[in-house]
């Protein structure tokens, strides 16, 4: 959303418990600055008009998917001393499209702003369509987007609970918060009133997920999940779960390869440092495997076996993330978890989520990884 921000003497002042705030711009609305009864009110200060300017802000199109399109924000001057951008006066009656950091004088004096763009993308899980139709209003009015799509643009994960799914573990991995809708309403409410927003600490949706019990689980935005998974590369053997799990292992630091039965690798490769085999869950009855796959998926299992190693299973990755630890889980050469299952509990995630391939990274380095969206999320569970 943008953001008008007071500059004392040509310093940003940027308090919010304070008693100089920001001003936070909707869209769709127009803002008259002026010396009496208006949006916002400029006092003490004579060079400035009763309307001395209009700010709005404003998509410009109607098809909002990227997730760098940000509204428009346009001044118009009407005052009589002038409006200022960037030290050059506008031209009275005419409006100018302004840009984060653009200092807007009105007046003569010290009436000096600068506004500034605050990135708002929200990613939706789980939730039903009034939902996302409701989330999508309230944060197209704040001037933000709403995406179905997890990238490292996406600035919030809303969901009514948390559930372990793709989009949770690349929440926390990207450090995002996750919260309930309520909070843009909310958000929206106080700008609209003028007043505080609201505590983040406040909406955090509740747990939900009996696949992790009821530990104490950190779910803030914690700096050591950006590199949980440094130095191991996890090794798929199927191409849906390389879909379904890769962009959390890539988010996490680490490498993400898919090898599959064509591809002649040493058994050494599998056993080296780092190397993090990811269990097919070849045992899955609802998983449809190829004999010769299933034999060479073994000849791999035996292969490990030997080495006293053990494959990692999907839920471990989820785990790591959340935990924080790569000591319990996604260790070949620790022991297994009791009682984890060795696939994704429910339904499988490869049944709604897939990847754009086109965004798909082939190394973890200067690339953009997307989390496509479940046809029905309920399916987007770990």
């Amino acid at each position: 959303s943008w953001r008008l921000v007071l500059y004392l003497k040509c310093v940003v002042v940027e308090i919010f418990s304070h008693s100089v705030e920001p001003y936070r711009l909707l869209t769709g609305v127009e803002y008259i600055i002026g010396r009496k009864n208006c949006a916002i009110l400029i006092e003490e200060d004579q060079s400035i008009s009763r309307n001395h300017a209009v700010l709005t802000a404003n998509f410009s199109v109607t098809n909002l998917s990227q997730t760098d399109e940000i509204p428009t924000l346009t001044i118009k001057d009407n005052s009589k001393y002038g409006t200022f951008i960037n030290e050059e006066k506008m031209q009275n009656g005419l409006s100018q499209t302004l840009k984060t950091g653009d200092r807007v004088t009105f007046g003569v004096f010290e009436s000096k702003f600068r506004v500034e763009y605050e990135p708002l993308v929200a990613c939706s899980s789980c939730l039903d369509v009034s939902g996302k139709t409701a989330l999508n209003q309230a944060i197209l009015h704040l001037g933000g987007l709403t995406v179905n799509n997890w990238t490292e643009e996406c600035t919030h994960l809303v969901m009514i609970s948390v559930k372990v799914t793709i989009k949770t573990i690349c929440a926390l991995i990207c450090g995002r918060p996750i919260v309930k809708p309520e909070y843009f309403t909310e958000f929206l409410k106080a700008v609209q009133s003028k007043k505080q927003p609201p505590q983040i600490e406040s909406f955090y949706p509740p747990i939900d997920e009996p696949t992790i019990g009821s530990k104490n689980i950190d779910l803030s935005g914690r700096q050591e999940r950006k590199q949980i998974f440094k130095g191991k590369t996890f090794v798929f053997l199927s191409a849906k779960q390389h879909k379904k799990l890769s962009s959390a292992v890539i988010f996490g630091g680490g490498e993400a390869r898919l090898i599959t039965e064509g591809n002649e690798e040493e058994d050494s490769f599998f056993s080296a440092p780092g190397i993090c085999v990811v269990d097919i869950g070849i045992t899955n009855t609802q998983i449809l495997i190829p004999d010769s796959q299933k034999k060479w998926v073994h000849s791999i299992m035996d292969m490990l076996q030997r080495q006293g190693l053990r494959p990692i299973p999907e839920a471990e990755i989820g785990l790591a993330v959340i935990f924080m630890t790569t000591e319990n889980y996604c260790d070949p050469q620790g022991q297994p978890n009791i009682g984890l299952k060795t696939t994704t509990p429910g339904p499988s995630l490869s049944q709604g989520l897939s990847v754009n391939k086109k965004l798909m990274p082939k190394a973890s380095m200067n690339t953009t990884t997307c989390v496509a969206d479940t046809e029905s999320e309920q399916a987007d569970t770990w």
